[in-house]
């Protein structure tokens, strides 16, 4: 098994494929050892996404507000809802946690036999200030979604009528969700300023991604959102709770990582090629984020079929 990262495009856009445009739901289980550091980074896509925790336990950040880095910790059979175009990120705090999750197209129900429902009861979520819901497997208000939630991601494909039961726990899911998101306390609606934070950030994010083997500096990040320096800092600090070289580090370190378990490069050309300036620094680095040398990293993603340390 190959080193896995989220694939997003330069807006940190995941664009979900469906197996089957009868069928826009696509189904995953997601082995957080598979990343580094047990991490699956910030991104967002245009479709919703439910999920819960198999096993293990993981911190789930849904970007609710602008100046609050806020997170919950997701247990054994917690689980999550993702609305639209949320910004989203989960990190393993157990090692070896399993999350199952299933994203559903947002036009869903837009066909126009489904129309008037799609407008009932859809543009209620997509249109609610709510980014996302957690789940809580002791909360009596979160069975019903967890227990639905679960039954469709364990759904066997050759069941009789396989399209039409999905269809119809889909439903089921939406009205349950319908209810605990009219039920939920309304946050307080994003301001223009804030949404236009939040759209500076993913604008300097994608030219980290994209320049990241390169020798940038806070000014040319903060020059791709055209913002000052000190702009560029405060969005870093309210949106994600990082500041900018931080998370310029964690970048190419994830990149290192993917190359040590996937491609037999010398560590020095792969040190380089992540922009990282002397093989010393690299290392030091690597070691102090992922308790590891990169050798022994690489060692062990062999051992353990790509999945490192």
């Amino acid at each position: 098994m190959q080193y896995k990262t989220i694939i997003t495009d330069e807006n940190l856009l995941e664009r979900i494929q469906y197996p089957s445009d009868a069928l826009p739901v696509s189904f995953c289980q997601d082995y957080l050892d598979d990343f580094l550091n047990g991490e699956i980074g910030y991104h967002w896509h245009d479709d919703f996404e439910f999920g819960y925790v198999l096993q293990g336990e993981a911190e789930c950040y849904i970007h609710q507000k602008q100046g609050k880095q806020e997170y919950t910790i997701l247990r054994t059979g917690d689980g999550m809802f993702v609305n639209s175009r949320s910004l989203h990120k989960m990190r393993q705090t157990v090692p070896g946690t399993v999350m199952p999750n299933f994203v559903v197209s947002a036009n869903f129900f837009a066909l126009p036999p489904m129309r008037e429902a799609w407008q009932r009861n859809l543009l209620p979520i997509i249109r609610s200030p709510i980014a996302g819901l957690y789940l809580m497997s002791d909360s009596e208000k979160d069975r019903a979604l967890l227990h639905i939630i679960k039954k469709i991601q364990h759904l066997p494909s050759d069941e009789t009528g396989y399209e039409l039961y999905c269809i119809e726990l889909l439903c089921r899911l939406w009205r349950q969700l319908l209810i605990r998101v009219l039920q939920t306390e309304q946050p307080i609606p994003t301001s223009k300023t804030e949404r236009l934070q939040e759209e500076r950030l993913r604008l300097m994010l994608s030219y980290i991604h994209a320049h990241y083997n390169e020798n940038i500096a806070a000014e040319q990040t903060a020059q791709a959102a055209g913002i000052s320096r000190s702009e560029c800092f405060r969005c870093f600090r309210d949106v994600i709770g990082m500041s900018p070289s931080a998370y310029l580090c964690q970048y190419r370190l994830s990149q290192a990582a993917r190359l040590l378990s996937n491609t037999d490069m010398e560590l020095s050309d792969i040190c380089y090629s992540c922009g990282f300036r002397s093989t010393s620094y690299f290392g030091k680095v690597f070691r102090e984020n992922c308790g590891i040398s990169p050798g022994r990293y690489r060692e062990s993603a062999k051992k353990t079929g790509g999945r490192g340390a």
